[in-house]
């Protein structure tokens, strides 16, 4: 405990050695290991978290280059996995912590560790099925879920816009749906097989285009940070952490949200506790239609 006040002294003296301890005894699951996620797991890192729990399927690529923590050329040559990259930079800073990782996010496994580990989950992902899964998942479980995204739009009216925002949903009190996060149609449509998907271009229903999307660390590296700032007002209690924050980087503001649960709302109102009578099983992969005709 000497060695730890000493590392995290200037944290101390910002929210006090309670404060700092509480820090340390939270579980942290962070789902999505990219350019985002890479940010929060370095940032986590140095503010003292001693448990994570990492979930990305994905392997490093020469794109990755410009905004992912920790990764390198070698990582690009040896198709490094996006966790394992991870899992290097938080024990480049803390040798003792202890890492659970996992792959996709549509597993048993994967919800049964995030149900059960995490006191706080960080969402870093960039599709909206995803994030439906974490917000039911989050409310059933009754777990605080942090998401973060970005957005780099090239045509926008008066040309390049870009920003991004970090919601802070925790249970009964504030969804992505409540946030206007999510949409339906786009998340159900990832979540179809790829027979599926097949199907329905074969029959004439459109897909959504699968657009490379523009990245930039920098923008990367405000978000994460607001998240993270979100993630200690939370565990400190030096303030209640804000519902939706919301950066416009064309005007170089940051924005909190005036919104409020929404009436109804499925997800604030029904799953909250639920746990496995939520029925998260339906989101797995092995459950997929395999019988659809030709």
């Amino acid at each position: 405990m000497i060695e730890s006040r000493e590392q995290f002294s200037r944290q101390i003296l910002a929210f006090g050695a309670e404060g700092q301890a509480a820090i340390m005894n939270t579980k942290i699951g962070i789902v999505g290991l990219g350019g985002m996620g890479s940010c929060v797991v370095q940032m986590l890192s140095h503010l003292g978290i001693q448990e994570f729990m990492l979930l990305d399927d994905d392997r490093v690529e020469k794109s990755n280059l410009n905004r992912l923590v920790g990764a390198t050329r070698e990582d690009v040559i040896n198709k490094t996995l996006k966790v394992e990259v991870a899992q290097r930079v938080i024990k480049s800073i803390n040798p003792e912590a202890k890492i659970t990782s996992l792959g996709n996010l549509r597993t048993a496994e994967a919800i049964e560790v995030l149900s059960t580990f995490p006191d706080v989950i960080f969402g870093c992902v960039d599709n909206d099925s995803a994030r439906m899964i974490l917000t039911d998942l989050a409310a059933a479980y009754k777990k605080t879920l942090v998401d973060c995204a970005t957005e780099i739009d090239l045509k926008g009216d008066n040309g390049i816009s870009f920003g991004g925002r970090v919601v802070v949903a925790q249970p009964g009190d504030f969804c992505l749906w409540c946030a206007n996060q999510i949409d339906p149609q786009i998340a159900n449509e990832e979540l179809e097989s790829e027979q599926e998907k097949s199907f329905r271009r074969h029959h004439g229903y459109g897909l959504g285009a699968e657009v490379v999307a523009p990245a930039v660390m920098s923008l990367n590296g405000v978000i994460a940070g607001l998240a993270v700032t979100e993630f200690i007002m939370l565990i400190t209690g030096m303030r209640k952490p804000e519902r939706m924050l919301t950066y416009k980087g064309t005007r170089g503001i940051v924005v909190a949200t005036k919104d409020v649960k929404k009436p109804g709302c499925l997800v604030c109102d029904s799953l909250i506790g639920k746990g496995d009578k939520a029925g998260l099983k339906r989101y797995l992969r092995s459950n997929l239609p395999k019988d659809l005709p030709e």
